[in-house]
């Protein structure tokens, strides 16, 4: 395979490492120039066990102003470069996404799977047998948390927090910087905060992050300038607007600022003072290997890269959000946009990415070149299989994990959660539509028996909630994850694989005709048969599942355009003479804040740009405080069983024909 080298910020891509030129060195912004607006920078302590010698705070409001240059806080220098002509650097920068929690994966049979704690191998490796003149660099690029059951060491308020899994690892093995993924919000900005404050030992970014009246600058900075042998690195960070966790009442006025928008405003002023621009980037990868169902991105990292490619500056976009494996061998040219290269690293810990950059100052101008990108599959562990199998060295052994962090790092979380894990919530049945395999197959296209269930428990268990019994309770496809085992015990690790997310409730009053149009919206949303759309993903259209008190039929007609929701009844009666009646509804926060296509604009992800959703979140909604996980584990705790026969069925609530 002919190697790939290429210039960082040029329009080039090179068949060797020879010839070229990077983006030149340009003189240090003057420290008391008065220049239009300024970001602050403040010189900072780098994470106590990474690898930068110096880092500087960049504070501002990029979500609201454009900057035109740096300035120094008082005490601080603006940092120089070091470089001489002759010099040269190697850079590795180690990087993954969206771990989502799946730092270590348990399974009764298989044993435990030490993710992380193989990363933390490699890394260490690299550095412990770096060159003087090499920089070993880890970074995260968003939605470390949500995902299992390590989500609840992080409580769900203020009083129930414990830590944060995810951070207090990342700071014992070394971190550098880690962006925030819309997945950091799901428990609220006070939790997220209590996270930061207590367990990240490292830069925490967020350049478009806005109005938060709990996020202080001191926990979450737009950007950052790092110094890696004498390289000065300048990383902000961005979180997709389009998916994250918004409304909180201890956080009303909390929003995300547009992406590229905000970029401009922080880019241009920081990329005049460093060698190179990183962008933390969670808001998804849309080229030519994207699931165009997995998110609404409307600007994503091929925009990233498009306008960095305008600053004349080495750059490059290590992303998130879409679970994207990119430059699994090497660098794709296709994740090159205009020079400037994109980098994902799967998720749930299955890869971690490591870029090679060759650094070099010559005539006075810094060249970067990229000598490799690649990505290092994580092994999964199967005690199983004997040292005699061929496969043995295909699964993880304990000479892939750093077994010291393993143990004095991980190993005590989860013994603080292993009571919590195995807590025995009842039985199930052996109805094969309640397990995994059909719930992955129907969620999107269909009716759920799981779905159903969770509904229905949630209207049966309302009586006690803030205004008393609803009518009527929703629940997104996106957030059931799995299906139960089937006869067999069921543990509260079981019940969290089917819905890992920390969904509030909240109650929506709704006329008939409201409900009348957010059903002719949710036919628009259902996957079609031979719609090439992987199903074991994570598609955002928005479909919702409903309690059995409404019943439809789906229409779908010759596209989604043309799908109509017809024969509607609510509680038994015909929608049309229900019109004017108002009923309360119950939806998570998630869907009650406008997610995937709930606030009145397109819906998109594979759906055509005609298709406009009902706008659930100008309904305005009452915030009950309550988990939606926890009130169906108590549900579940007071049946004894999840079956056919207490709700876990098909009963033809609703049905899709053609």
């Amino acid at each position: 395979m002919k190697k790939i080298c290429l210039i960082l910020g040029i329009v080039s891509i090179l068949s060797s490492c020879g010839g070229g030129s990077g983006g030149s060195s340009t003189p240090d912004v003057s420290q008391g120039a008065e220049l239009g607006p300024q970001l602050s920078v403040s010189a900072a302590s780098p994470a106590p066990n990474g690898a930068f010698e110096r880092i500087y705070w960049v504070d501002g409001n990029p979500a609201k102003t454009s900057y035109k240059s740096l300035k120094a806080a008082p005490g601080t220098r603006l940092p120089e470069s070091s470089l001489k002509d002759g010099d040269k650097v190697t850079l590795r920068i180690f990087h993954f996404n969206d771990f989502h929690h799946h730092h270590v994966e348990v399974h009764p049979k298989k044993g435990e799977t030490r993710k992380f704690a193989q990363m933390v191998k490699q890394v260490g490796d690299a550095r412990r047998a770096a060159a003087p003149k090499e920089g070993v660099l880890f970074f995260s690029a968003g939605d470390d948390h949500i995902g299992t059951v390590l989500d609840e060491l992080m409580g769900s308020d203020e009083q129930s927090f414990v830590m944060s899994p995810a951070y207090r690892a990342y700071s014992a093995a070394g971190l550098d910087v880690a962006t925030l993924g819309n997945h950091e919000f799901d428990k609220g900005s006070r939790v997220l905060a209590r996270m930061i404050g207590s367990d990240a030992k490292f830069p925490i970014l967020s350049a478009n992050v806005q109005d938060s009246t709990v996020l202080k600058a001191a926990l979450v900075h737009p950007a950052i300038i790092g110094v890696s042998k004498g390289v000065r690195i300048g990383v902000i960070g961005i979180t997709t607007p389009e998916e994250t966790k918004t409304g909180f009442a201890e956080d009303p006025a909390l929003k995300f600022a547009a992406v590229i928008a905000t970029l401009k405003n922080v880019a241009s002023a920081l990329s005049r003072q460093v060698d190179l621009i990183v962008v933390l980037s969670h808001t998804g990868f849309n080229g030519t290997d994207a699931v165009g169902a997995r998110h609404v991105i409307p600007e994503g990292d091929i925009e990233i890269a498009q306008y960095l490619s305008t600053l004349g500056r080495p750059a490059m976009v290590i992303g998130g959000h879409t679970h994207s494996v990119l430059n699994e061998q090497s660098l794709n040219a296709a994740n090159v946009i205009m020079g400037v290269p994109i980098f994902q690293a799967g998720s749930w810990g299955s890869h971690l990415g490591e870029i090679q950059l060759d650094v070099s100052k010559a005539a006075g101008k810094v060249t970067v070149l990229t000598r490799s990108a690649m990505l290092h599959k994580l092994k999964e562990r199967d005690i199983r299989v004997p040292a005699s199998d061929p496969a043995y060295a295909s699964y993880e052994q304990d000479t892939d994990v750093d077994l010291a962090f393993q143990q004095t790092v991980m190993a005590p979380m989860m013994d603080r959660l292993r009571v919590r894990l195995s807590e025995p919530l009842g039985t199930t049945g052996g109805t094969p539509e309640m397990g995994t395999p059909d719930t992955v197959a129907d969620r999107y296209m269909g009716e759920s028996a799981i779905a159903n269930f969770m509904n229905d428990a949630l209207v049966s268990s309302s009586a006690s909630f803030p205004g008393g019994r609803v009518d009527f309770a929703a629940f997104n496809a996106s957030g059931i994850s799995a299906g139960v085992p089937l006869d067999a015990a069921l543990t509260f690790n079981d019940w969290f694989a089917v819905m890992p997310y920390a969904d509030v409730i909240r109650i929506v009053e709704m006329s008939g005709q409201q409900i009348k149009d957010m059903l002719q919206s949710n036919a628009k949303r259902l996957v079609r048969p031979g719609e090439q759309v992987k199903l074991a993903g994570f598609v955002s259209r928005g479909l919702l599942h409903f309690s059995g008190g409404i019943h439809y039929a789906v229409n779908l007609g010759g596209d989604a355009t043309q799908a109509q929701a017809v024969n509607i009844t609510l509680a038994g009666q015909p929608v049309d003479a229900v019109l004017d009646r108002k009923y309360r509804v119950v939806f998570s926060d998630y869907i009650s804040n406008g997610n995937e296509g709930w606030k009145g604009a397109q819906i998109l992800a594979g759906l055509p740009p005609a298709i406009v959703g009902f706008d659930i979140k100008s309904l305005g909604a009452r915030d009950t405080g309550l988990i939606y996980r926890n009130e169906i584990v108590a549900y579940i705790k007071a049946k004894g069983v999840v079956s056919a026969e207490t709700g876990a069925r098909k009963d033809g609530r609703l049905i899709v024909t053609p």
